[in-house]
């Protein structure tokens, strides 16, 4: 085909560039950004299941930004134009929309960043610049090499929480074994072959799925209201309304025989879901000083205890 402006491409780099240039003014233009493309919470996530495909244009920082925007363009460069928008569109939101459902399945937490489109862009490259034997289809691209080295180097960063946020490692995963998927189904299989529709069927089922999903927990806990007030906790908590609240990571722990789910509070003392935890598990919250919690039976609905950050550091342990 004709060497033609990769303008899908161009197109997706411009939107992620966008979203940036408001994150980076901060105030109202951030808040906008959030406000109207990122899940927010899990009741927004759930009610409004298109922002699957909104929240992973916002980025964390400027590093993470320009990490996402370099491979999109080499990646999204070479596979349009040798290959077709098309091609580029399936790929890039077929790893995205499938790498997002897998993960907040598994891990029950949001994403932001397109690199789960990016990893499909990167495993769609692996089939169509095959070589044999297989591992020098690894070795023989400089590209290949050096996407190898950002996400090994994004483990690193992982392991050693040189970073105020979880990498989402199975999406990129998930996005790569997509990619590489459809690569075969169109490149490697004849025309009518049922592969095809099958990667192209998968992420629409998946993101279909989203609207309504009775057997996830966080659709019940979303829907349902918990029982704040009980004879042994208190949870009408409201969070006041001040200036600046100091940063306080806050990690809780749930050595007890039950699932436990946290919500937060707002200034009208709105419970709002967050997420949730299974017997034995733990997870760190970047929350902030005075904002209040409530720990919440899954299987009841029962408050069990009410939390507010007082330190820089603290851990809840639910027993």
């Amino acid at each position: 085909m004709p060497r033609t402006i990769p303008f899908v491409t161009l197109s997706l780099a411009l939107i992620i560039t966008i979203i940036q240039i408001f994150r980076s003014l901060g105030g109202s233009y951030n808040e906008f950004v959030f406000v109207n493309l990122h899940h927010g919470s899990w009741e927004t996530f759930y009610n409004q299941p298109w922002r699957i495909l909104t929240s992973p244009f916002i980025h964390q920082n400027i590093l993470h930004f320009l990490e996402n925007l370099f491979f999109l363009l080499l990646f999204g460069w070479q596979t349009e134009r040798t290959h077709g928008r098309a091609i580029l569109l399936g790929v890039f939101f077929g790893a995205l929309v499938t790498g997002y459902v897998i993960y907040i399945n598994v891990m029950h937490e949001g994403i932001i960043g397109i690199s789960g489109g990016v990893c499909g862009l990167f495993g769609f490259s692996l089939i169509a610049n095959r070589r044999a034997p297989w591992w020098t289809t690894l070795t023989h691209r400089p590209l290949h090499v050096l996407y190898i080295a950002n996400l090994l180097w994004a483990v690193i960063v992982d392991i050693n929480d040189w970073v105020p946020y979880h990498v989402a490692h199975m999406n990129h995963v998930v996005g790569i074994l997509y990619g590489v998927a459809f690569g075969g189904a169109f490149l490697l299989t004849p025309r009518g072959a049922p592969w095809r529709w099958a990667v192209i069927v998968l992420p629409i089922v998946l993101f279909s799925s989203l609207f309504y999903n009775p057997w996830q927990v966080e659709w019940r806990l979303v829907r349902r209201s918990p029982i704040l007030v009980t004879a042994n906790v208190d949870c009408r908590l409201r969070l006041n309304q001040q200036g600046t609240y100091p940063t306080a990571p806050i990690t809780f722990v749930n050595a007890s025989s039950k699932p436990i789910a946290l919500y937060w509070f707002d200034y009208e003392g709105n419970a709002h879901y967050w997420f949730w935890l299974k017997s034995g598990d733990s997870r760190e919250e970047y929350t902030y000083i005075g904002h209040p919690w409530c720990i919440v039976d899954v299987d009841s609905g029962i408050a069990l205890q009410a939390v507010i950050a007082t330190e820089p550091e603290q851990t809840i342990t639910i027993h």
